[in-house]
């Protein structure tokens, strides 16, 4: 196992210094919280299902099974606070001992400033040392974006299940992660790459639990529901439900709900404002009743692999996502569900 004293401290691209090191059991705290501090879209993209925070058994698989050999976890720490800000993982494949699956993860307020980049790098190393030759990630391979950039990326292997595509990059031979890795990293980060497979699904295998997944697991996500009050809380949910159907070329429906104190006038005119900040691939639905039931019919009616709501968290949304709205899709929905939590405003009419 390497010694904690062989970190290493960078300097990001803003400056910031981080100290990268191996996970060690006594972090397992500190990357529970680092998970809580993931933003839902962040969270959704590891794991494909709404998830608030960790179980014991993958901070255990997460932590306490890493050996440092066959299963590597490279984690940053802000110096100051001692908060854990990323984690570069690779797991040994058991049918070839030289190639390893890898995965980075990185704070939402600590992207883009090269500590992905960083600890890619330091696994690499790591991964050099542990006899690893190849990193592998299996990815959807109807993914288009993907697909294009296989090409330039690595080896590319259909597997079993035609809808997954395993990737393949060598690692260079004596340092450095390499400008196919690089390229990878950057995809991921983009969206471009999307796992076939969650950290959960393979946590869960490891454990020997079930998962929580969407309707259809083994396929990608091809249709989002997401509800539109004209409110605050609905651009949040509007936002997310955009951007997570860009990256996963999606169709994209957009639910606005009338009732006897609200015109149908307000839910269209609600509809035709989201539509236009939408994704290419847009739906707009003036439905009259419930709200949460409208989100449900339209998810059931269109075999959607996710609903994507506002938490109904300030005063102008509560026309629309009032109250029990997001609980009532949490219980009730046909699929996954991803709540948006958007921060409390001032009252209306207070300063702001």
């Amino acid at each position: 196992m390497p010694n904690r004293s062989r970190g290493r401290t960078v300097t990001l691209r803003n400056g910031a210094r981080v100290r990268l090191r191996p996970i060690a059991p006594e972090d397992k705290a500190l990357l529970a919280a680092s998970f809580e501090r993931l933003s839902e879209q962040s969270r959704y993209r590891r794991f494909l299902t709404a998830k608030d925070k960790l179980s014991a058994a993958e901070l255990v698989y997460l932590v306490d099974e890493v050996d440092h050999s066959d299963h590597e976890a490279i984690a940053a720490f802000e110096p100051a606070s001692g908060d854990l800000l990323g984690i570069a993982r690779y797991v040994r494949s058991k049918d070839d001992p030289q190639a390893a699956e890898v995965a980075v993860t990185v704070a939402d307020d600590w992207q883009r400033q090269g500590l992905g980049r960083a600890l890619l790098d330091r696994l690499t190393y790591r991964a050099r040392r542990e006899g690893i030759r190849r990193f592998s990630a299996l990815v959807l391979g109807e993914n288009r974006p993907a697909l294009g950039l296989f090409a330039d990326l690595g080896e590319a292997h259909r597997s079993s299940d035609a809808g997954e595509v395993e990737l393949l990059i060598e690692l260079p031979a004596e340092r450095g992660m390499g400008a196919q890795l690089a390229k990878a990293l950057r995809a991921a980060g983009a969206g471009s790459l999307i796992p076939a497979r969650t950290l959960a699904q393979r946590v869960a295998v490891s454990v020997g639990t079930s998962a929580t997944t969407p309707v259809r697991p083994s396929g990608p996500i091809r249709t989002i529901v997401v509800g539109i009050d004209g409110g605050p809380s609905g651009a949040a949910a509007l936002r997310v439900a955009t951007e997570l159907a860009g990256d996963l070329e999606a169709v994209l429906h957009l639910v606005s709900a009338y009732t006897s104190t609200r015109r149908q006038a307000d839910a269209e005119r609600a509809l035709a404002e989201a539509e236009r900040d939408g994704a290419i691939d847009t739906h707009i639905h003036a439905l009259r009743g419930d709200p949460g039931d409208a989100l449900i019919a339209l998810a059931l009616e269109h075999r959607a692999e996710l609903i994507v709501v506002g938490d109904g968290s300030t005063s102008l949304s509560r026309r629309f996502l009032a109250g029990s709205v997001s609980n009532r899709v949490s219980h009730h929905a046909p699929c996954s569900v991803l709540i948006v939590r958007t921060p409390p405003g001032p009252a209306p009419g207070t300063p702001g």
